[in-house]
């Protein structure tokens, strides 16, 4: 919204305040606009109330039901698509809705293909042959091609044009095409509405299609599902004795081919919701387990970014696998899509939207990124109504989408960052709206552009619209609000969260080591410069952050999707890599982070000078790096190190750049100094989480739920022995199915492999009281004297307080959900692998509560809390005593003796047995400095853990060793593109 616009910088009056951030002025030059203060903090009031959304309780679960009601009859829609013609069938439905207005009418999913997806659904699947061509000249970034080979023809050969590329197009009306894969789903659609089978779920195939409430998934929890063998999972059934789908014939409906995917237009008969429509969005997919190469996305990420680890896990979505059901080249695949979207005759737009969902549920809901995103989409709901105001039809095309300003948004996400202290209090409450069009992912793609028939006018007027809805919230920010109660809860709730932010931030600062100490302990002497922080003032929390950003870094350099992809196998050759030196290992881990230490400083650097010279600092640069690289060869040392630790090996990458940087000062040093600041100040920030970073995701759950199913299907235990064992076992998963079988009848369905579908109904014994084995039951773990605090809360809804005691209340819009959402939100699987999630307020890793807590500073806490409502503060001081009296009594617990040495801890580790003798490796010295090669070193090799940072390091090299692609489609060559410049090869 603000684009073109500048804040009149007086950061250094709020800082010395030491207590809220002040507004500043804000100006939009293009729109002849200018802000003072108090309309920023009026519009801030405004934006929150206007989130709020006062929705009655009847109306919210009117809406609520019609949009299930639709999901359900979408999932008819798709699974008679799939029956007919099975190439449609896909075994799940996709959706990836985070909006939170209870009114919105919009529904979008994505139908995988199946058929032509990877990872396949069943491991003994025959795969379709095809190859993906990225890079292409006559079609626009984000784009790639599919060319099938001649045994997939006898298939899809329909849908190819002559030379053998997916999608063959043909001419209708004023649009330049017509996509005839989606063109196809739509007959099928319109022919699947008038049947009337399949009028069941019961009466569905589930092994290959998507009629159950547990197979409609978000992109990131299908992720994680294909990664789990099938014979390991457990959905939730449809509720009701005899369940049915919604009939087609009680609908008005419009099925529309779009190049911007298929509409569907939903119109209730019923009159209890007939003044209701619903729009949906259907994208036809292809999956393909491999990362876009045409993307930077997240190398050009620094080590020393905020989120550098948020980054690299949202393009892996890779967070929960307790199984390895794929081989190793191929059990980080990323989720990446090719959507049948534009106007391009025979190219598939890319998208990785388990990576957007991934960035998106990083924060919670009242989050200050995510309020930002559902502001700009609730403007763009006024931007829409603008246009269309009392015109008899449509003038213009409409431009501005919600992909547009997600993508806005987490752009400005990624260039807008210091420091992970600094990002919290930036995108603090008090100044959201001062944030922010390329795709993140596609720097070179322009979404403005798409679909592509678009006209200058359509442009202008479309400006026309966004500077007509500025001018409005100019008039309506000049509003006096000074007597405003609820104005003033809203100036002191968020005062007050801010005076918490800096305080955090005084307290991390505080724990910087002394500039005194890293001159005394710096590592390397003859440094003139000592105030630089050596490699030994790294923390060992430090130490295993970076040690995660390494082995994310290397996981996505593993997958990278070829030149020239092929979906034929994943064999990888290794050739003379395997048997290489782990100091290789150490080689490659250490170029690539100085090789991205070069490209962020000559891509940021303003200065004429630099900017005249780029070639030739470039080239220095890799002489210097090439000539360290072979010190580190002839190093002794480092020919016996021991690189089985992980933290040992981060140690001794960051010993060498900072000795990089020690003795090269004229090359290494301008580059590797700004760099590796960052990364000491990043990690810092960022270790204090550390625990809850490696907390996040339950395997144990997942590993425990398939061990249920596996047993289920093999006839040893029936569903309600097993449930009830792990009920026992305080699992989580458990003691939500129990809940939901005394709320209601339970169908639990298993699904072992194609065509093997177990259901099964679980119910309480007719003699048990349902009341009496409510969700607040001894057995399922939870408090009775749970109440709904919102109605106490003087605090807003959206304040970092709230969140924090509503996590003490009961849910009372459960009582409103649908049947149908029910059982799809907390269906095993979608519940357990949901948990990945952060959800935080502030950006950031981890929460400030629970790092205080581990920190024992709750104090600070409660210092900042007095300001608080005496009703919330009062709330607060509960919560924060019963924290502590849990945690005095875990300790009380624990016994005194534990705490003492054990004389025998050798023996009950399994070391010291009486038969086995001590021995004393004594090294030879004739061998030192010498490199050797160690007979059992390829078996050494071989059994590295690929979760280990030296496993991973060598898979990406053998990877990239085997990085092929077809040159004039006749001649296989080897491809260095991915290889580092500073590589002497």
């Amino acid at each position: 919204l603000c684009s073109g616009g500048r804040r009149r910088e007086n950061g250094a009056a709020a800082r010395k305040s030491g207590k809220t951030k002040k507004l500043e002025e804000l100006v939009l030059p293009n729109a002849k606009l200018r802000f003072c203060r108090e309309q920023l903090q009026n519009l801030n009031y405004i934006f929150n109330k206007r989130l709020e959304r006062n929705v009655t309780v009847a109306t919210e679960k009117q809406w609520m039901l019609a949009r299930s009601v639709t999901e359900r009859l979408v999932q008819r829609l798709i699974c008679a698509a799939g029956i007919l013609d099975p190439r449609f069938a896909t075994k799940y439905l996709i959706c990836d809705c985070i909006q939170n207005n209870p009114t919105s009418n919009k529904l979008k999913y994505m139908v995988r293909l199946d058929s032509l997806s990877t990872p396949s659904v069943y491991e003994a699947d025959a795969r379709t042959k095809y190859s993906v061509i990225e890079t292409d000249s006559d079609y626009p970034a984000a784009y790639a091609r599919i060319r099938l080979h001649t045994s997939s023809f006898k298939v899809w050969g329909d849908y190819t044009n002559s030379s053998g590329y997916l999608r063959r197009t043909k001419k209708i009306k004023r649009l330049n095409s017509r996509d005839k894969v989606q063109a196809r789903l739509v007959e099928l659609l319109a022919l699947a509405a008038s049947k009337d089978v399949p009028n069941s779920p019961l009466h569905v195939d589930e092994s290959v299609l998507c009629g159950i409430p547990g197979k409609v998934v978000d992109s990131v929890t299908l992720h994680n599902i294909l990664k789990i063998p099938p014979e390991q999972h457990v959905y939730y059934g449809p509720g009701g004795n005899v369940p049915r789908f919604p009939d087609p014939r009680d609908f008005r409906l419009a099925i529309v081919d779009e190049p911007g995917g298929i509409k569907l237009r939903v119109e209730f008969l019923s009159p209890a919701l007939s003044s209701i429509s619903i729009d949906v969005r259907i994208f036809v997919a292809i999956g393909v387990d491999a990362w876009p190469s045409s993307t930077d996305f997240p190398s050009r990420i620094s080590l020393g970014h905020s989120d550098c680890l948020l980054y690299h896990k949202a393009a892996l979505t890779v967070n929960i696998n307790p199984y390895q059901r794929l081989n190793t080249a191929t059990s980080y695949f990323q989720g990446m899509y090719l959507v049948g979207y534009g106007v391009q005759s025979s190219a598939w737009q890319i998208r990785v939207p388990a990576s957007e969902f991934s960035l998106l549920n990083h924060f919670g809901p009242n989050s200050t990124v995510r309020t930002a995103l559902e502001v700009l989409l609730d403007v763009m709901e006024d931007i829409d109504e603008a246009r269309n105001f009392g015109k008899q039809q449509q003038i213009s095309y409409k431009i501005l989408n919600s992909y547009i300003l997600t993508t806005v948004l987490l752009e400005e996400l990624e260039e807008g960052s210091s420091n992970p202290v600094s990002d919290m209090i930036n995108w603090s409450p008090i100044g959201w709206f001062l944030k922010g069009n390329r795709i993140i992912f596609f720097k070179k793609s322009n979404l403005l552009l798409n679909p592509g028939h678009l006209s200058d006018d359509d442009f202008r007027i479309e400006a026309s619209n966004v500077k007509g809805v500025m001018l409005r919230f100019f008039d309506e920010s000049l509003m006096s609000t000074k007597a405003n109660e609820e104005f003033g809860k809203l100036v002191l709730a968020q005062e007050t969260e801010m005076a918490l932010l800096y305080k955090w931030k005084d307290l991390v600062d505080g724990l910087l080591p002394p500039p005194g100490t890293r001159g005394r302990r710096f590592c390397f002497a003859g440094s003139k410069n000592r105030t630089e922080v050596a490699h030994t003032q790294y923390t060992l929390r430090q130490l295993e952050y970076i040690g995660l950003l390494l082995h994310k870094m290397l996981i996505v350099k593993q997958h990278v999707l070829q030149a020239n992809y092929t979906m034929l196998d994943d064999s990888v050759h290794s050739g003379e890599t395997e048997h290489e030196h782990p100091l290789e290992d150490v080689i490659f881990i250490l170029v690539t982070v100085m090789d991205q230490a070069r490209d962020q400083y000559l891509s940021t650097q303003t200065n004429p000078s630099v900017e005249k010279n780029k070639l030739r600092i470039k080239s220095n640069y890799n002489t210097c790096t090439s000539k360290l690289v072979d010190l580190m060869r002839k190093d002794a040392e480092l020919q016996s190190f021991n690189f089985e630790d992980d933290l040992v090996l981060v140690k001794l990458i960051l010993k060498w750049l900072y000795r990089a940087m020690d003795q090269n000062k004229r090359h290494l040093a301008p580059i590797l100094r700004p760099y590796l600041n960052n990364l000491f100040t990043a990690s810092h920030a960022v270790s204090w989480h550390i625990d809850a970073i490696k907390g996040r995701g339950n395997e144990e759950e997942v590993a425990t739920l398939g061990s249920f199913a596996e047993q289920v299907n093999a006839g040893k235990i029936t569903p309600a022995q097993g449930l009830t064992d792990c009920v026992t076992k305080n699992l989580g998963w458990a003691k939500n199915m129990l809940g939901m079988v005394q709320k209601n009848t339970l169908r639990v369905v298993f699904i072992p492999g194609r065509g093997q579908v177990g259901r099964h109904i679980l119910s309480l014994p007719s003699h048990q009281n349902k009341k009496e084995l409510g969700c607040g039951s001894k057995t399922l773990g939870a408090s009775t004297d749970k109440h709904d605090s919102r109605k106490e809360l003087t605090l807003p809804g959206r304040s970092y307080f709230s969140t924090i005691l509503r996590e003490k209340a009961m849910d009372t819009k459960e009582d409103i959900t649908p049947e149908h959402d029910r059982l799809k939100k907390n269906s095993p699987l979608t519940m357990i692998l949901n948990s990945v999630h952060r959800r935080g307020d502030h950006r950031g890793e981890g929460d400030i509560f629970e790092a205080l807590k581990s920190m024992q500073k709750l104090n600070m806490f409660q210092e900042v809390a007095t300001s608080l409502p005496q009703e919330d503060r009062k709330e607060l001081s509960d919560l924060i005593r019963s924290v502590q009296a849990a945690k005095t009594k875990k300790s009380l617990d624990k016994k005194w003796s534990s705490t003492l040495p054990q004389a025998n801890l050798r023996a009950q580790a399994g070391f010291g047995s009486k038969n086995e003798s001590i021995q004393r490796y004594i090294p030879k010295e004739e061998s030192a400095g010498i490199r050797i090669r160690d007979p059992k070193l390829q078996e050494k090799l071989k059994n590295h853990s690929t979760n280990s940072l030296l496993g991973t390091c060598r898979a990406a090299r053998i990877r990239e060793d085997n990085s092929i692609f077809l040159l004039h489609d006749s001649f296989k060559v080897k491809s260095l593109l991915h290889k580092s410049e500073s590589f002497k090869y």
